[in-house]
């Protein structure tokens, strides 16, 4: 009975529906984000921003030009954004349109308000509107903004403007700024048609078009097959002016979110080309008998080729390392180099597509764990990566010596050392500091001798051999009989 009761007892305690035998669910410990405005927020997990922040949430190297009415500087979640601003037409006063746009982007993990797509990254916001809630500008200071956002360093331009008349200059300026290596994101345009406005609709330009929370186009969003990717513009909270939040809708709103998923995309690989990122778009996933993809920044980051790489075992067991991958992208105008260390220590310096050996400054290298730190740069942007090994020196330390020739001794170390030689009374004989091989000493071959090395590496230990000359039994006496 006490058997049972004690069996029962240890039964309650567990919980209900649980088996100790089998596995529990664990959840992996991402970025959380803690502005009180996110819940409303649909767009961040409907575009996959909340994972892709995980792997990053914008490089201080990448730069976003925001060509628009003037975004409020002053609001809380822009205040202490890296940014610089410029009015291209009349006082840079702050309208709801560029502060809406820049708060999709730009707006500070600050524990304030709204959460950014692209926090990390620096803007440069664009006055190109003429007065307080204007909805009007021309082409010529839009291409104005353009060639100046170019000069500055601008990777991205957002461009959530647009027209039904096409002009040479305006275009000109973006052709321009693509053959720079510039990317260019547009609005497609609300007015409910069948084909796109301008700038949209060049070919230079990444076309947006706008879809709803329930994944459906919006009624607003001007389509056609030059729109190659929608994201979220119906009902989009973001920033309005005077520390206030708004709700807005329009491809105005789409189009940031494209670009600041391209800014964690170019903060990855800020190497990637204008055509390399067409390329990237499309071959995003697309919903049957559809010829746009709709915005997933997670899949674009996944799908996103790393400039410089490294393949490599956690463990070498070799002194002959043939199994280490070193890549860069191929692009004619970059950088790379590969170094070896231990610790902060540098080691030696690597070649990508060749074998290395664990042996540097005359000696086999310790066992410990050591780092292969790979960079790479094209003048302005520089990207790292890193591995980590634990290296196994299997070579045990030892000293040996035999006779080369009459009055010449050979002697191999398996290390750097010191090594000494003795002679059978204990006289020093011969003392210098030798990297790891064979070489010669004189010295009397028909002695005994005493040799020490003492390695560098003073976690070895120090070995001792000796040497013992041969004994030669004199020969007797022939006797002839006569």
């Amino acid at each position: 009975m006490k058997k049972i009761a004690l069996l029962t007892a240890i039964a309650l305690l567990l919980p209900v529906g649980v088996d100790a035998a089998q596995p529990v669910i664990l959840k992996k410990h991402g970025y959380v984000v803690s502005e009180p405005q996110v819940t409303s927020q649909y767009y961040v997990k409907q575009i996959g921003m909340d994972l892709a922040w995980n792997k990053t949430r914008g490089a201080t190297d990448i730069v976003v030009a925001l060509i628009d009415s003037s975004a409020d500087r002053n609001h809380t979640d822009l205040k202490n954004v890296p940014r610089v601003v410029n009015s291209m037409k009349g006082p840079y006063t702050a309208d709801i349109h560029g502060t809406h746009t820049a708060g999709i982007m730009a707006g500070k993990h600050n524990r304030f308000g709204i959460a950014g797509l692209a926090p990390n990254v620096r803007y440069h916001f664009y006055n190109v509107f003429y007065g307080v809630n204007s909805d009007k500008t021309d082409s010529w200071t839009v291409a104005n903004a353009v060639d100046t956002a170019v000069a500055k360093g601008a990777n991205i331009i957002n461009l959530s403007l647009g027209g039904d008349d096409y002009d040479s200059r305006l275009a000109t300026s973006i052709k321009r700024a693509r053959a720079k290596g510039v990317i260019i994101v547009a609005s497609s345009g609300n007015d409910r048609k069948q084909t796109i406005n301008f700038p949209a609709n060049m070919k230079e330009v990444i076309a947006v078009g706008a879809i709803d929370s329930r994944h459906r186009l919006a009624s607003f969003s001007n389509m056609d097959d030059r729109v190659k990717i929608v994201a979220p513009g119906v009902n989009i909270l973001s920033l309005g002016i005077n520390n206030r939040f708004i709700f807005m809708d329009g491809t105005s709103m789409a189009a940031p979110m494209v670009t600041a998923s391209l800014a964690l995309v170019k903060s990855i690989n800020p190497y990637l080309t204008p055509g390399e990122i067409d390329q990237l778009i499309a071959k995003m996933p697309k919903a049957s008998g559809k010829s746009y993809t709709e915005l997933n920044a997670m899949k674009l980051l996944e799908a996103t080729a790393r400039p410089i790489h490294i393949s490599a075992p956690s463990v070498w067991k070799s002194r002959y390392v043939n199994d280490v991958k070193l890549s860069v992208m191929k692009h004619s105008n970059l950088k790379s180099s590969f170094t070896l260390y231990q610790g902060n220590k540098k080691v030696k310096t690597l070649t990508p597509n060749r074998s290395f050996t664990m042996y540097s400054s005359g000696d086999w290298l310790p066992s410990g764990q050591y780092r292969i730190v790979g960079q790479v740069t094209d003048g302005k942007h520089k990207r790292y990566t890193s591995r980590t090994i634990d290296y196994v020196n299997t070579l045990k330390t030892a000293v040996s010596v035999k006779v080369s020739e009459e009055g010449t001794f050979s002697i191999h170390t398996t290390r750097k050392g010191t090594v000494t030689v003795l002679d059978s009374n204990g006289k020093v004989l011969y003392e210098a500091l030798h990297i790891a091989g064979t070489f010669p000493v004189r010295g009397n071959t028909t002695q005994k001798l005493t040799v020490i090395l003492k390695p560098t590496d003073l976690r070895e230990k120090v070995v001792t051999t000796s040497f013992e000359p041969p004994i030669i039994e004199d020969e007797p006496p022939v006797t002839e009989t006569l």
